[in-house]
């Protein structure tokens, strides 16, 4: 039988905005994705992984990913997003807490995802060893997002606390 006091919920945010460098990669979940350039961050700017992040992090109240591996510290200049994400896992497991389940969406007007989305939920899936569920919504060209100025990720996780 599940205790259910024991379940908890986190919600992780993360918005880079898109460089005009053409060098720039565009990483969703660790996938590399064609574009015309990525976003700009410190780390690889992978918003969906910062998000995962985040909302990992909440089910035990340890922040968010900029507690943990701040941009001014050289170490994580280019980091792999995937790295710092399975780090934050780490964390969470370390409390005595578990995962359940981790949903994704991400908004921005292109690239389109949908040909990645499968890689992206496979690689989330493997490296978080829980289901994960991506979706991507488009701006209808309003605003930043809609210009295509930044890319924004919003994740919800399902955890179980098991002191």
């Amino acid at each position: 039988m599940v205790d259910f006091s024991k379940l908890r919920i986190g919600s992780g945010y993360d918005l880079h905005p898109i460089s005009d460098d053409p060098t720039r990669k565009f990483y969703l979940g660790g996938v590399e994705i064609s574009s015309g350039s990525g976003p700009m961050g410190h780390s690889d700017a992978d918003v969906v992984c910062h998000a995962i992040a985040d909302a990992i992090l909440g089910l035990v109240g340890l922040g968010g990913i900029g507690d943990h591996f701040l941009a001014s510290d050289p170490q994580w200049k280019d980091a792999k997003s995937t790295l710092m994400l399975a780090r934050c896992l780490d964390m969470v497991t370390d409390r005595g807490a578990y995962v359940i389940n981790v949903d994704v969406t991400v908004i921005l007007q292109t690239p389109r995802i949908s040909p990645y989305r499968s890689m992206i939920e496979g690689a989330l899936s493997e490296l978080l060893k829980v289901p994960v569920s991506l979706k991507a919504k488009s701006p209808e060209h309003v605003g930043s997002l809609g210009r295509n100025e930044a890319v924004v990720a919003q994740a919800v996780a399902l955890g179980y606390l098991n002191p």
